[in-house]
């Protein structure tokens, strides 16, 4: 027992880790992308990530098995995140508003529960439900805080919309995954698909743009190396590995929700290092998804005690 309670704990530490360093990535980003495009960021920032976690693997700082005794049993959970995800969110924003994509990239708890029912038969308890759509109801607060904007694209919703089932797939796979695999090995996998598929379609986009001397240089800009090494080591090696850790200990449909931490922690920093605007209806919304995050976890843990005596 005791050993479970220390497991629930850390996987309660990891998600909160992994919120904190999701929500500080996109000041990162949004540096970058005033110098380079969407995709060849991406491939920046994966391949920091792919030889950051394999130096850790060279030096024995991490045991992962012969990528081939891996890569047939991973290879769909890679391909949903970060592959399918990141496409479907770069293309869906470029064609969103910024409030359909805030509002519909936090439905991606609700599409876990629903998965989380029917792949993983989990037991869902009515706090859990209720703690997400509390949550959720926060993130529309904020995104009305921020003001409504108008003139997206139809299209753009509906790619988005892949996006967030493709993240709550890879929480499903990553579920299932952590019978049989290490976190690490998880990761690992991840990243080495990421930097296959994201540099190969960025020299492929490069050449037919003409701007492949472009994008070799990218690198070179201080803004966009200092983004590639945060995302690249903290967010996508240190901030993945933490949430296949806390998917292996705790129930998809309970550490989903943790997702909407990141939320937090985005505005907090926007209002600090870029002066954003932070008003009452922001103030509720963080109330409303801290109590939510709470919510799902504490009292579905309560009521899972009461049922269990």
């Amino acid at each position: 027992m005791a050993e479970k309670e220390r497991d629930r704990l850390l996987a309660y530490f990891a998600g909160i880790g992994s919120s904190v360093i999701f929500g500080l990535s996109f000041l990162f980003t949004k540096n970058a992308l005033e110098y380079t495009n969407p995709m060849y960021f991406l491939s920046y920032r994966f391949s920091v990530a792919f030889v950051t976690i394999s130096l850790l693997r060279a030096l024995g700082v991490i045991k992962v098995r012969p990528y081939k005794s891996i890569f047939k049993d991973l290879l769909l959970l890679s391909l949903v995140q970060p592959v399918m995800y990141f496409i479907f969110e770069n293309v869906g924003v470029s064609l969103s508003t910024s409030s359909e994509a805030g509002i519909l990239l936090s439905t991606i708890p609700i599409f876990v529960l629903i998965f989380a029912r029917v792949f993983l038969k989990e037991r869902l308890a009515a706090p859990q439900v209720f703690s997400v759509l509390t949550a959720l109801l926060g993130i529309v607060l904020i995104t009305a805080g921020k003001g409504l904007s108008a003139g997206g694209s139809v299209l753009g919703p509906i790619i988005l919309l892949g996006s967030t089932v493709s993240a709550a797939f890879y929480n499903i796979l990553s579920r299932k995954a952590s019978v049989r695999f290490k976190a690490w090995e998880i990761t690992y996998h991840m990243m080495t698909m990421g930097f296959i598929s994201f540099t190969l379609i960025a020299v492929v986009t490069s050449l037919i743009k003409g701007q492949f001397s472009f994008y070799i240089l990218g690198l070179g800009t201080p803004q966009v190396a200092i983004a590639a090494l945060y995302l690249g080591t903290l967010s996508s090696v240190g901030a993945f590995f933490l949430i296949n850790f806390m998917l292996s200990k705790l129930e998809a449909s309970r550490s989903t929700v943790f997702v909407y931490l990141s939320t937090v922690v985005s505005l907090l920093a926007g209002v600090v290092f870029r002066g954003e605007r932070f008003g009452p209806l922001q103030v509720i919304g963080i109330s409303l998804i801290l109590l939510g995050v709470w919510g799902a976890n504490a009292l579905a843990r309560r009521k899972t005690r009461e049922e269990s005596k």
